[in-house]
């Protein structure tokens, strides 16, 4: 049985330090003559679709762009976004996360996992920013940018392209969500996806406990957890996936007294989506 492993790509296969960020800025002002004024936080882990429209919001007074407005604002950022990585490159501030290369390397090898992107990036920007990096050769497929404004839209769109490129049809429970921020988790538990966080990345400690992902590592280097929570490797603490949080501790009611975590979030343990909770959310 083949199984889809979906990689965010911001804060978790590379740092790009706010290039990203930047060029939407610079983008942004070149268009319409004015900076706009937010927080980095109210575009991490979105899709650019929703940035573009939540940027042009800003500058004009609430309004919805249009498609063509939207394709402006595309070409500006695409426009500036080469520059900004490079100059990431040469400050010597563009990085890997630790062991990924390696860690996609073992997969590509693996013949029932199939790698692919799920990230808010637009198509040519997702390869812009992973060029210095070599890690675009094992994506030749994924969900993108401009899927969607909503992650969830983004990451069924990859499943899609995926399933028309391999001619396999992949079940929710054989879909495998990798990212670094709460918006990450939710989409992949909105979609009845797996789902793992990365906890060095972008993303708010506190909205990630919270978002409860069956597994938290803080990179790619704790490979024999990942390759438990995969399927490829038989848990060596013979606890069935699903009833802790790996590698944050190895029995639940140690970890949930220790974190004090509602009992919603212990729930998200043993069931796969929010809309199975009571509240029908967790956020």
């Amino acid at each position: 049985m083949k199984k889809l492993v979906l990689f965010d790509l911001d804060g978790t296969l590379v740092t790009t330090g706010g290039a990203g960020c930047r060029a939407l800025v610079k983008g942004a002002e070149q268009l319409y003559g004015k900076k706009p004024q937010f927080e980095h936080a109210l575009i991490s882990g979105r899709t650019d679709l929703d940035n573009f429209t939540i940027i042009y919001g800003l500058l004009h007074k609430g309004k919805k762009p249009s498609a063509a407005e939207i394709k402006k604002m595309e070409r500006a950022y695409l426009a500036q976004l080469p520059e900004e990585v490079h100059a990431l490159v040469r400050e010597k501030k563009y990085e890997l996360f630790p062991g990924v290369a390696a860690f996609l390397k073992e997969l590509s090898k693996e013949k029932d996992i199939v790698l692919a992107l799920g990230t808010g990036n637009v198509e040519k920007g997702a390869f812009i920013k992973l060029a210095p990096s070599g890690l675009g050769k094992y994506f030749t497929v994924g969900g993108y940018g401009t899927d969607g404004h909503t992650r969830e839209e983004m990451l069924k769109a990859a499943v899609k392209r995926a399933e028309k490129k391999y001619k396999t049809k992949f079940t929710p429970d054989q879909v495998y969500v990798i990212g670094d921020t709460h918006r990450d988790i939710c989409a992949a538990k909105n979609c009845g996806f797996h789902s793992a966080v990365i906890t060095t990345g972008l993303g708010d400690p506190k909205k990630i406990l919270r978002a409860a992902a069956e597994l938290e590592v803080k990179d790619f280097t704790e490979v024999a957890m990942l390759r438990v929570w995969l399927g490829l490797k038989t848990d060596p603490k013979g606890v069935k996936r699903g009833r802790y949080i790996m590698p944050a501790s190895a029995i639940e009611h140690v970890f949930f007294s220790r974190t004090g975590i509602d009992e919603d979030r212990l729930k998200m343990l043993r069931i796969k989506k929010y809309s199975d909770l009571p509240s029908g959310t967790i956020m």
